[in-house]
């Protein structure tokens, strides 16, 4: 597979779950803690879009352009404090207070650190500009599948994607990934997302 087709293939979902292969990949992001569902969570989102358009414009007009707007969340509990946390029950067992996460944007591997803190003092005026920075995860075997519609329904789907990953002798092994193929802000009507819900897993 070349890396044309393993990057596109790293945004397709089926509806029904299914295991798959992601490789290394690198990010720009921004880290926090708390509900997915407050106010600074919403700001940092729409900050980081800001962010990578700015380094995006670093590179226009040259070999290096490109183009992503597509946000996903990395999303972890520290186990040390709450034990495991599995698939089907992620949101449900522990106070969301407790909740990690790291919001992304997939960016291409010759994106430096440099390169960011260029950006953050070329823009202080975007939010949070000093906090953005590379981040580069290697997620390897995971379960998938492909949600439609408001994120509450996350309640229902992800306990299917943990049946099948326990029928298949698997068992989650790293931070809950959401990637979010339709944009959206706080308020807005949720009933036409879609998002590839994601976890990392090992055999039992």
């Amino acid at each position: 597979m070349d890396n044309k087709q393993s990057y596109n293939d790293y945004y397709k979902a089926s509806e029904q779950p299914e295991i798959v292969e992601i490789p290394k990949a690198s990010y720009i992001s921004i880290a926090g803690n708390g509900s997915p569902g407050t106010d600074i969570f919403y700001e940092k989102k729409k900050a980081i879009v800001e962010f990578v358009k700015a380094l995006q414009n670093q590179f226009k007009n040259t070999e290096n352009a490109f183009s992503e707007t597509i946000v996903e969340i990395f999303y972890w509990f520290d186990e040390d404090k709450v034990g495991y946390v599995d698939i089907g029950n992620f949101y449900t067992t522990v106070d969301l207070s407790l909740l990690n996460y790291r919001i992304a944007i997939r960016v291409p591997e010759f994106v430096t650190n440099e390169n960011i803190t260029n950006i953050a003092a070329q823009k202080p005026h975007i939010p949070f500009a000093n906090m953005f920075e590379r981040f580069v995860y290697t997620a390897g075997k995971c379960v998938q599948l492909l949600h439609k519609g408001p994120f509450a329904g996350e309640l229902e789907t992800l306990p299917i994607l943990q049946k099948f990953a326990t029928k298949n002798g698997l068992k989650k092994s790293g931070m809950h990934q959401e990637i979010h193929l339709i944009n959206f802000e706080k308020g807005e009507n949720q009933a036409y997302l879609e998002t590839i819900l994601r976890d990392a897993v090992t055999e039992m």
